[in-house]
């Protein structure tokens, strides 16, 4: 396996979050729907992509959020690849790299329903948070944050 640095154009991030979306639709059904816009791929992103003999097979991204912010985002493995720490490592992966850029937090949002994200995120050191934007008010969506600690030596 290997991971690849792209962007939001990438065709194959662009197969795996069409991917995540039809698994969204899957889970929650047409509520899926109303998130649709939001997560369209028009802003930049920093991507990172897991292949498999040239497949791919995970992706996790960020773009900014605000001017010391970024918002993780489309987080997915397929499903045969799970449970194996790979979203993990693509988070951790995008955080070192947002605080290369200093950047100083990182915001995450996933399905109140969805145990294992939520876990995960919590393995990785994020806060559940009043939930912002278009997820305000929204019983079905969770929030999160977690402020990068500046390393001292």
């Amino acid at each position: 396996m290997e991971t690849v640095l792209t962007n939001e154009k990438d065709e194959r991030f662009i197969q795996l979050s069409n991917e995540l979306n039809e698994e969204y639709y899957r889970n929650i059904g047409d509520v899926a729907l109303k998130y649709l816009d939001y997560n369209q791929l028009e802003d930049p992103h920093v991507v990172l992509l897991v292949l498999n003999w040239g497949n791919p097979i995970a992706c996790a991204s960020y773009r900014l959020f605000d001017k010391d912010s970024v918002e993780i985002r489309r987080v997915y493995v397929k499903r045969r690849y799970r449970n194996k720490g790979i979203a993990y490592k693509l988070v951790k992966s995008l955080e070192k790299m947002a605080m290369e850029d200093n950047f100083k937090y990182s915001y995450i949002t996933t399905g109140t329903e969805n145990a294992a994200a939520i876990a995960l995120y919590k393995k990785l050191g994020y806060e559940t948070i009043d939930n912002f934007g278009i997820f305000e008010n929204d019983e079905i969506c969770l929030c999160m944050k977690k402020e990068f600690k500046t390393l001292i030596f």
